[in-house]
């Protein structure tokens, strides 16, 4: 009987032994799933964060919009360009660089892939090169912008893919970015209205045909 009793002893020693290492392993296996799930949605959450600060700063710039008035030509037309691929527009600096000269923003798709919003002071000796390039975004694949109001030909409101020496900056921009297809981030799309479509602060200097005090 002794010999039966430490037999069986041994053989509920051995099961007992099994069952926590499969519990064990289970556990394991299950922390290691629930790890990469929050791997995954913290991994999301920056990504999901870095475009919605992407398009605060834009929002923020272009809301601000400086309506100038260029006299170069004729008619005179908005200090405010813009195509499919790339606007450029004047705009308040950031509050970092404030008080200043307002500055000349371009935004735009550098060629590695970044979502880039340089800028130049108005002011600049040499307007072409940017003195702050902000990156919003890596790993872009396409610019989309458009522009609503009213142009030429038809002198409809409607949604045009180029604004270019119009009267007025366009009463609403919209912004699109398109990133590879295998990338999981998404941008859902910007609508931004300029505050201001009218230079009412500019006391033209016939001999320069420029606004005064501007360069």
């Amino acid at each position: 009987m002794g010999d039966r009793s430490a037999g069986y002893a041994l053989i509920e020693m051995l099961a007992t032994l099994i069952i926590v290492g499969m519990t064990s392993a289970m556990m394991v296996s299950g922390l290691g799933t629930t790890r990469r799930v929050w791997d995954r949605v913290d991994a999301s959450n920056a990504m999901g964060d870095a475009i919605s600060g992407a398009q605060l700063v834009l929002r923020e710039r272009i809301e601000r919009t400086f309506p100038a008035t260029r006299y170069d030509k004729i008619p005179s037309y908005a200090d405010f360009d813009g195509v499919a691929d790339k606007m450029i527009f004047l705009a308040p600096p950031r509050d970092v660089g404030a008080p200043s000269a307002l500055r000349r923003y371009l935004l735009s798709i550098a060629s590695n892939g970044d979502l880039l919003l340089s800028s130049v002071s108005d002011l600049a000796a040499d307007p072409n090169t940017p003195s702050e390039s902000l990156v919003l975004l890596h790993h872009v694949q396409g610019l989309d912008i458009a522009y609503f109001g009213v142009a030429p030909p038809d002198n409809k409101p409607a949604w045009r893919f180029a604004w270019e020496q119009r009267p007025a900056p366009p009463q609403l921009i919209r912004i699109r970015v398109q990133f590879a297809p295998q990338d999981p981030r998404v941008w859902p799309e910007l609508l931004i209205k300029p505050f201001a479509t009218v230079d009412s602060m500019c006391v033209l200097v016939i001999s320069t045909k420029r606004c005064r005090g501007r360069a």
